[in-house]
Order: C-alpha cells, then sequence, then structure tokens
C-alpha cells in the first residue's frame, strides 16, 4: 500500500554531468525502466505510480540536498502528481520552467460509472 505518484525529473546537461555517482545510482534505482529522453543534452526522467517518498527514503533525500546545494535551482526541475493530494507541491523542486518538454502538474477530476 501507500501513496503512488508519477514523477519527471529534469535536469539540463550541466547538471545530469555533474551529478555524483551515489545520485546517479539513485535516478538508476527509482527510473530502472523510465521513460526518459534528451534534448540538447538534456535529461529527462518520467515513471508512473511510484512511492517517491522524498522526505523519507535517505536516497531520495541525499539527491534533493545534492540539487540544492550544488546546482542552480534553475537549472532542474522536478514535479511530483500525486492522485491522492493532487493540489499538493511537497515534493517539487526545482525552476527550469522552460524545460523543452513543457513540464507541468496537470489536475482533473471527472465522474464515471457503469451502466
Amino acid at each position: 500500500m501507500g501513496v503512488r505518484s508519477d514523477v519527471a525529473v529534469a535536469l539540463k546537461k550541466n547538471v545530469w554531468d555533474g551529478l555524483s555517482e551515489e545520485s546517479r545510482s539513485t535516478l538508476t534505482e527509482w527510473f530502472h525502466e523510465p521513460e526518459s529522453t534528451t534534448k540538447e543534452g538534456h535529461v529527462l526522467l518520467h515513471n508512473e505510480h511510484i512511492k517517491w517518498y522524498h522526505d523519507s527514503h535517505k536516497d531520495l533525500r541525499d539527491f534533493y540536498s545534492e540539487l540544492l546545494y550544488n546546482f542552480d535551482d534553475e537549472d532542474y526541475l522536478i514535479v511530483k502528481a500525486c492522485h491522492d493530494y493532487p493540489e499538493t507541491t511537497n515534493g517539487d523542486l526545482g525552476e527550469w520552467h522552460d524545460n523543452p518538454w513543457n513540464i507541468y502538474k496537470s489536475v482533473s477530476v471527472s465522474i464515471q460509472w457503469d451502466g
């Protein structure tokens, strides 16, 4: 059980190239079969329905800390879309809003029924 989220991590080339081996290993573990793309050397990692507890898992805490302390916040973007708490920005990080993939969180609600 637990809360599952869709997560996108967009990193400019300088961030991707400058990440520690530990953070690269963390990304490999969390995005082992991710939908990933590159554009002009920049990297997008995406995965759905994962337990992205960025404040509980040490490897994710370390990854967030490395981004915060070693890189400009306009050089990366993490967007966490949580189905249980769609309005939250908890877990989002960075300010690279003009990224080449135009990543953003989209929230919608619908009613469905059988019959």
